[in-house]
């Protein structure tokens, strides 16, 4: 528990430096380090694209938006074991109502992403509340920014960087999951800052500790962890011991092969020690979500995934669903779905090295409201990808807006229509 009560300790950054603290000391020095790079080590370069144009309908409101996303990725080798990254983004995007911004904008207010300070977003300005015209806008995301060094069995990491735990649909260790950032582009898992080392011992275990600072680098703002990776005899086990605000977790990912059916199972169980949303005392709360998982190859071309997630800070009845959400729980974890058990079936066909079909559904067992999402793929060409993908939600509809029937029952259906290219 000593890395936790660090994250007690205050910063030695102060006032105006600590708000600029990133963009000040860190990422000059990544720039830098990536101008002066010697001539004798490489240097990688590469670009992506990613064009939707989409159509939503629902009870309520109908929308068609056109979203672009412009990645530009940068490796260089410092020196033999050294190494820095840097991938910046740009978002075009047009929507037919500026009243609707919020679709295609990657930020919004329940946004909530672990980085000390960070680019301005927006870079033509936001339009009026009230304003139903149709409206341009484009982004910006600093999504990487990261120094890598290794010295023998021990790798460092320190800047802007991909962190993820759990690995399923629905992954109760991932506590440092960004909520409510990029929705329409998660192809590539948003940045936070942090600083993370890795230590190998022999061929089956591995350990890993981090600090993942959040705004102003504030200690109420920050998380650590420290995580290890073994394998007990064909189980692969990975223990979390985890800590953000005053709360911890601890945590537990497993896999296993049951003869033909792989197992996954990943679980953890909270400990909310004091919540000042709710109450001024100190009080403990401990929370055991948890996912089961079988998947199955049943051919080279069809595999099956089957989850099953238990969300106790969910509530039970729709109705309770909005205030439930209010909750401080709700505020400190990445906790986005509002009931409490779920069905979560996915298919992935194959029908040829150029054709692929993918299927996933969330099902919310509590209320009876469901959301699928179909995508067909076809592979252009080795750097070109285009596909076809419809959301249809099903349920019970809400008469009242601050009174929900179902779930899913008010989410609007939705198909797009979507290039990737790779360079």
């Amino acid at each position: 528990m000593a890395i936790l009560s660090r994250m007690k300790s205050s910063s030695y950054i102060s006032g105006r430096q600590k708000n600029n603290f990133f963009f000040r000391h860190i990422l000059p020095a990544l720039l830098w380090s990536s101008i002066l790079v010697p001539e004798a080590y490489t240097a990688e370069f590469s670009f992506s694209t990613k064009s939707l144009i989409a159509s939503q309908n629902s009870s309520q409101t109908s929308t068609n938006f056109f979203f672009n996303r412009l990645r530009a990725q940068t490796h260089l080798d410092l020196s033999e074991n050294c190494a820095t990254e840097l991938e910046y983004e740009l978002f075009p995007a047009w929507i037919d109502s500026a009243a609707l911004v919020s679709t295609i904008s990657i930020k919004n207010s329940n946004t909530r992403i672990y980085r000390i300070a960070d680019l301005n977003h927006s870079l033509t300005g936001k339009p009026e509340v009230a304003d139903t015209s149709e409206h341009w806008q484009v982004e910006q995301n600093l999504d990487r920014a990261l120094l890598r060094c290794q010295t023998g069995n021990w790798e460092y990491i320190i800047g802007r960087q991909a962190v993820n735990f759990g690995g399923m649909s629905v992954s109760p260790t991932d506590i440092f999951a960004p909520v409510s950032f990029k929705a329409l582009d998660q192809e590539f898992r948003p940045g936070v800052d942090a600083f993370r080392i890795f230590g190998g011992f022999g061929e089956t275990a591995e350990m890993e500790a981090g600090i993942i600072t959040g705004k102003d680098n504030a200690s109420k703002n920050n998380g650590a962890y420290l995580r290890s990776h073994f394998l007990l005899g064909t189980t692969d086990l990975t223990p979390i011991l985890a800590g953000n605000k005053k709360n911890q977790l601890l945590g537990l990912t497993l896999q296993a092969d049951l003869g033909l059916v792989g197992l996954v199972i990943d679980g953890a169980m909270i400990l909310q020690r004091r919540s000042t949303l709710e109450t001024a005392e100190e009080v403990f709360k401990i929370w055991t979500p948890w996912t089961l998982g079988l998947n199955l190859q049943w051919s080279e071309n069809l595999f099956t995934m089957l989850d099953f997630h238990h969300n106790p800070m969910g509530a039970e009845k729709p109705k309770n669903y909005l205030s439930n959400a209010s909750s401080a729980i709700y505020q400190e974890f990445p906790i986005s779905l509002l009931g409490r058990n779920y069905l979560l079936p996915t298919l992935t066909y194959q029908f040829s090295p150029l054709w692929s079909l993918s299927s996933s559904t969330f099902s919310n067992l509590n209320d009876g409201s469901s959301l699928n999402t179909s995508q067909l793929e076809w592979s252009i060409s080795e750097d070109s990808l285009l596909s076809c993908s419809i959301s249809f939600a099903s349920g019970k509809r809400s008469v009242l807006p601050e009174e929900k029937q179902s779930e899913f029952g008010d989410l609007p259906n939705s198909f797009q229509l979507i290039l990737k290219h790779y360079r």
